[in-house]
């Protein structure tokens, strides 16, 4: 295996009296690194991630990460430990972590007037779940997700979580809203298994190939809630044409039996532009087509220009997700990396998500 955890390795076959000998010498590199990343629209749509990891804690080729986690909701701390699949049984990998802080769960509606033949829009929050959590979470990966060709191996997951529903975590103008959760302690187990079948081959940033996966996960209510079941599909296709174009689409759905503040919530991340919330229900979609333009693609630096129609919607039920106002996007990015130093990189985007949507985001 190539660990990555060298800067540079030499080995030298030296013949001796009984049998040959290798010498090998090899360079430490620095697995140390920072975790800067933004992501950026305006006051309302924003993730700040600060934190330290190391690729190579204690030498072991294990990963540790701490992370602190801002958005407009909320802030967390996240801690990971990886064991990685060179110390465990058949290859696999394993995963144990936990995360603390407090966070809110808003559904959100768009409401578009005219008035005087200029559109505005208006936020309405239809309900607001403000609650302290805590997550200790394991999960095993898959012993061949490394492997090009397909081998039944899914994945395993265990997260134990306690959500505690505070309103004192509200403004006093949320609370004058009336729509807030009244206060209580929710615990659960949340069981999950996944599993995925292709690849998709990277070129520094190009990519080409396909990857689908399914995920079902049993929420088993312990306090407050009941129990309910979440299945996510999804799946991405991405065909370079030549060294400039290159085609990427995907596509996700899902859907919970969840009748609570458990429903699904997608904002930015799903559909540009939109705020988190604005996607909320039992089920929802997602879905992304665009055209990526490589016009500079050098070891120092690289410049990709995207074109991208982006839309989506959530719903109660699957037949709502298309007699609803569908949620859309369309809009343009630049990308400017550094190739040789893997975490400088910028994106600067630009989208139309109707009125009152975010028109700017940028990613570091």
């Amino acid at each position: 295996w190539n660990t990555g955890n060298f800067a540079d390795v030499n080995y030298v076959l030296e013949e001796g009296p009984e049998a040959n000998v290798i010498q090998i010498e090899a360079l430490d590199a620095l697995q140390i690194y920072p975790v800067i990343a933004i992501d950026h629209s305006s006051d309302e749509d924003f993730n700040y991630r600060l934190g330290i990891g190391d690729e190579n804690f204690l030498g072991s080729n294990s990963e540790l990460k701490i992370i602190w986690n801002k958005k407009p909701t909320g802030a967390t701390w996240d801690f990971r430990f990886k064991l990685p699949r060179q110390l465990m049984y058949k290859n696999m990998t394993v995963d144990i972590g936990t995360n603390v802080g407090f966070d809110k769960r808003i559904f959100y509606e768009r409401e578009i007037t005219e008035v005087d033949g200029k559109k505005e829009a208006e936020y309405i929050a239809l309900m607001i779940a403000p609650y302290h959590k805590l997550d200790v979470y394991a999960s095993i990966g898959n012993p061949w997700h490394l492997d090009y060709r397909y081998r039944f191996s899914p994945n395993l997951s265990l997260r134990y979580m306690v959500d505690q529903y505070d309103h004192t975590l509200l403004s006093q103008e949320e609370l004058d809203l009336g729509v807030h959760v009244e206060d209580e302690t929710f615990r659960f187990l949340d069981i999950g298994v996944s599993e995925s079948v292709g690849t998709v081959d990277k070129q520094r940033h190009r990519k080409n190939g396909y990857h689908a996966g399914i995920s079902y996960h049993f929420n088993l209510g312990l306090q407050g809630t009941k129990s309910f079941h979440t299945l996510n599909l999804g799946g991405q296709y991405h065909r370079t044409l030549s060294p400039v174009v290159q085609f990427s689409g995907e596509l996700n759905t899902g859907y919970t039996s969840a009748n609570n503040q458990y429903r699904f919530i997608k904002g930015s991340g799903d559909v540009l532009g939109i705020r988190t919330g604005e996607i909320y229900g039992k089920s929802f979609y997602s879905a992304y087509a665009g055209t990526h333009f490589t016009w500079l693609n050098s070891k120092w630096l690289s410049l990709e220009n995207a074109y991208f129609l982006n839309w989506g919607n959530g719903a109660d039920s699957y037949g709502g997700l298309f007699t609803t106002r569908q949620k859309f996007s369309v809009g343009t990015s630049l990308a400017i990396r550094v190739p040789v130093v893997s975490w400088i990189d910028f994106r600067f985007t630009f989208m139309y998500a109707g009125p009152g949507g975010e028109w700017f985001k940028f990613n570091m």
